[in-house]
């Protein structure tokens, strides 16, 4: 990746490890999305948060069940194929 000498916060061009996953949102601060009007803003997060309000929490782990599925499995597959993620990480990936 080249570095334009920007700040950069998140996890650009790269899968964010398991391990960062407990540090919870990097765009939260103070409870306020950095993203929130820019047009940047994850799509899941609008979902969870702006159009279930109150709910973000279970709406993130609803989500998180349906990834898990053969169905959600499958796409990610595809998903990873279709935009050369997969390799670019240099796995291959075939799908079923």
């Amino acid at each position: 990746m080249v570095d334009s000498g920007r700040s950069r916060k998140g996890n650009e061009s790269n899968y964010a490890l398991q391990v960062h996953s407990k540090n919870g949102c990097t765009f939260n601060d103070n409870g306020l999305c950095e993203l929130f009007g820019t047009g940047l803003q994850p799509l899941e997060c609008r979902f969870c948060h702006h159009s279930r309000t109150g709910l973000g929490k279970k709406c993130h782990l609803d989500i998180e069940e349906d990834w898990k599925t053969e169905r959600g499995q499958r796409l990610i597959v595809r998903w990873g194929n279709l935009t050369g993620f997969w390799q670019r990480q240099g796995n291959a990936l075939n799908e079923k």
